[in-house]
C-alpha cells in the first residue's frame, strides 16, 4: 500500500494566526520507491520528512503507512540526518554505533553481530568496523549513519540532506553506493535534497517544493533513465533544465 498523505497542513504554532508551514499536501510513495523531496531552502522538505517520520504530527489532514495512521516513529521507519558528528556516539567504535539500536531492542547479540557485517559490507566498512568516529572522514560518517539504519532493517529509509556537507566527489561515490544499497535491499527510500543533479541521480520520481511559507507540491517528475545516470543524456539535460526553470520561479518569489 505505501505512504499516503491526503490533505497534509502543518504548523508549528497552531493556535496563531502565523502561516501554516505546509498547505494541502496529497502524496502517495508507493513500496519500494525511490523519492526525492526538492525544493528551495525553507520550502518545508525536512518537515515533510520528519512527519513521515513520526517525529512530527501533522495540524490537519492524515498520514499513513501501509493503511495505519503514523502517531510517531516506528521500527518500520529509519532516519539518516545531515549532522555527520553528533548523530554519532563519539565514544563507540564504528560497530558498536551499527550495533547501538540493536542492542537497545534487546536483538541477540549473534543475530546483532550478523546484521552489522550485512550493513558494513553494503557501506563498505568492514576493515574500519573498530574505528571511533573522530579517526573517519566526513564520507565515512555518513556511511556510519547510513550502516546502522540498514541493521535495523527499516522497511522505509529516510534521508535527510545525508550528503549535503560533503565535497563533491565524496558525493558523487556516496550518491552510486546509496542507489546500489536500494538496489540491494529493496526497500522505499524518501531522500531530501535541494540539489537539481543529486535530485536526478538518485530518484525514481522527484516532487518540487513551492517556496515557504504555506509550502505545496508544484509539480513531480518521473526520471525515465537507468542507474547510473549519465548526465550527457538528452532526457538527463532536458530535466535538469526544466527542473531548473521551476526552482527559479519559486527561488524568485522569496526574493522578490
Amino acid at each position: 500500500m505505501g505512504i499516503q498523505l491526503k490533505d497534509i497542513c502543518f504548523s508549528y504554532t497552531p493556535a496563531s494566526d502565523d502561516p501554516l508551514v505546509l498547505k494541502n499536501i496529497d502524496l502517495k510513495i508507493d513500496n519500494g520507491e525511490f523519492l526525492i523531496l526538492l525544493g528551495p531552502s525553507g520550502c518545508g522538505k525536512s518537515t515533510l520528512l520528519r512527519l513521515i517520520a513520526g517525529f512530527d504530527h501533522a495540524t490537519t489532514g492524515s498520514a499513513e503507512v501501509d493503511g495505519s495512521s503514523i502517531d510517531g516513529p516506528g521500527k518500520d521507519r529509519g532516519m539518516v540526518f545531515q549532522d555527520l558528528d553528533s548523530s554519532l556516539f563519539q565514544w563507540l567504535t564504528v560497530r558498536q554505533n551499527v550495533e547501538f539500536g540493536l542492542k537497545v531492542n534487546r536483538i541477540e547479540a549473534g543475530e546483532r553481530k550478523d546484521r552489522a557485517n550485512d550493513a558494513l559490507r553494503m557501506v563498505n566498512l568492514t576493515d574500519h568496523d573498530r574505528k571511533f568516529p573522530d579517526a573517519l572522514s566526513g564520507g565515512m560518517k555518513q556511511r556510519v549513519q547510513i550502516a546502522r539504519m540498514l541493521a535495523m532493517r527499516p522497511n522505509i529509509m529516510l534521508m535527510d540532506e545525508p550528503f549535503a556537507a560533503l565535497d563533491a566527489q565524496t558525493r558523487q561515490m556516496l550518491q552510486r553506493q546509496l542507489v546500489s544499497i536500494w538496489s540491494e535491499v529493496k526497500r522505499t527510500a524518501i531522500y531530501v535534497t535541494h540539489d537539481i543533479r543529486e535530485a536526478i541521480n538518485l530518484g525514481q520520481r522527484i516532487v518540487l517544493m513551492t517556496a515557504g511559507p504555506e509550502a505545496a507540491i508544484k509539480r513531480e517528475y518521473a526520471v525515465p533513465l537507468e542507474y547510473p545516470r549519465d548526465q550527457s543524456n538528452q532526457v538527463y539535460i532536458d530535466l535538469l533544465q526544466t527542473i531548473s526553470k521551476d526552482i527559479e520561479e519559486e527561488v524568485t518569489k522569496v526574493w522578490s
